[in-house]
């Protein structure tokens, strides 16, 4: 029984980093945005993706650390349908714990503002 005891201690101690980290209370974290090319395509894109981290539970980073989700904004291109609907892409690079992933959000043009705050809900799922 004492072996069993030390067994469940153990792993409520193993646990305990996890639940003390910022976003188990509701800190906000810091993201940095940094925008790969210099077009005005990804300069309206990041202006929104700041607007949205201002309204958000983010703080702007004014430069990467450890702790900070790094947003690297590498295109923005726009496409036509043959319905004659168009659409634009934004390919994002996200790091965050040492982790890399590549996310494409489509999108009418309108709608930059929705699709920022899109990625932005991307960020509080990647860590799980």
């Amino acid at each position: 029984m004492l072996r069993l005891g030390s067994v469940v201690l153990a792993s409520v101690l193993l646990g305990v980093p996890r639940a003390v980290e910022t976003r188990a209370f509701g800190v906000q974290r810091a993201v940095y945005i940094d925008v790969a090319p210099q077009a005005p395509e990804l300069l309206d894109f990041a202006a929104e993706l700041k607007r949205a981290i201002g309204a958000g539970a983010y703080t702007l980073a004014s430069r990467p650390s450890k702790n900070t989700v790094v947003i690297e904004l590498l295109n923005v291109s726009r496409s036509g349908s043959a319905d004659g609907r168009s659409m634009e892409a934004a390919a994002f690079s996200l790091r965050d714990d040492g982790r890399t992933r590549r996310v494409m959000l489509h999108y009418p043009p309108g709608e930059r503002a929705r699709a920022a705050q899109l990625l932005l809900d991307t960020l509080s799922v990647s860590g799980d």
